[in-house]
């Protein structure tokens, strides 16, 4: 009989979220499944309980909430080398990793799936002494995520970012950042909005834009938003972001990389997963074959 243990943030997504959990739980304990349950009410929670879990010697992590939430239980884990695996029921409002997996939504799906797991494992990012399953970002743009009201981001899902996005543009324009960039050898010099290091393609519920990504390479993605003229050459390179098609454009810097030292002349903001991660300078990484997570059949 397989034990499983349950991280819970309670607060994540909309109250229909809960109740497929709890139907989760049903059908999995009628399936012959031992079940723990725990439920965060504050930060580093779900990092303390996935060491707990480990040391506990559950069989399987089910973590429910949004990319911050599987943040901390991935950080907890890999802080003790641990190789549970790890299926994500996603309830956040943009849970960016979950989607890129094609991990399902739909309770029937998601029982089946942990009836008849496959278990892949998947690289990680770093930023210093932190990982990151999906992305860090660097810059004005990047505290999107965690300055974004909790309750529009539960009710409007992507568009509440998109608002808070679109809030930042006129201090971003008046102030890029002035970056150092040191990796395999070499030293750029760059002004920019916004640095994304990513480990999937999907960032911000956007599908493509590090259409290269890979989570099987041992490297991250990095795009890098240049300074541009004015707002109408910003809103183009908008667009051609959600289409993938920004790559090739010479106000964009698109490379992949092992590891990046990333310094900047202002005091610029990170975020990792959607969650505030300091300040730069900062070294990011990719740790091969950090983690294992539980897929569909």
């Amino acid at each position: 009989m397989k034990r499983i243990k349950i991280i819970e943030n309670p607060s994540s997504g909309l109250q229909q979220s809960g109740k497929n959990l709890s139907l989760i739980c049903e059908k999995l304990l009628n399936a012959g499944f031992e079940l723990g349950k725990f439920r965060t009410r504050q930060k580093e929670d779900g990092y303390y309980e996935a060491i707990h879990s480990h040391k506990s010697n559950w069989d399987m992590i089910i973590v429910s909430g949004g990319d911050g939430t599987v943040n901390e239980v991935i950080n907890g884990l890999s802080s003790v080398d641990s190789k549970i695996p790890v299926a994500i029921h996603s309830r956040g409002t943009v849970n960016d990793f979950a989607s890129f997996m094609n991990i399902p939504t739909e309770v029937d799906d998601f029982v089946h799936m942990i009836e008849n797991p496959v278990i892949k494992t998947i690289d990680l990012g770093r930023s210093d002494d932190k990982y990151f399953v999906n992305v860090a970002a660097c810059g004005n743009f990047a505290n999107v995520g965690h300055q974004t009201d909790k309750h529009l981001k539960a009710v409007f899902g992507r568009f509440a970012y998109l608002v808070e996005g679109f809030k930042e543009i006129p201090s971003t324009l008046s102030e890029p950042m002035k970056l150092t960039l040191e990796m395999d050898g070499k030293v750029l010099k760059e002004e920019a909005y916004l640095i994304i290091l990513s480990n999937t393609t999907t960032v911000g519920g956007f599908e493509k834009i590090a259409p290269n990504a890979s989570l099987y390479d041992g490297k991250l993605d990095l795009i890098l938003f240049r300074k541009t003229a004015n707002l109408q050459d910003l809103a183009q390179i908008f667009i051609k972001t959600l289409a993938g098609e920004h790559i090739s454009k010479e106000s964009v810097l698109y490379l992949q990389t092992s590891e990046v030292k990333v310094y900047s002349e202002e005091k610029t903001p990170v975020d990792i997963d959607g969650e505030f991660n300091g300040y730069l300078p900062k070294t990011f990484s990719a740790k091969k074959g950090g983690i294992n997570i539980i897929t569909s059949p």
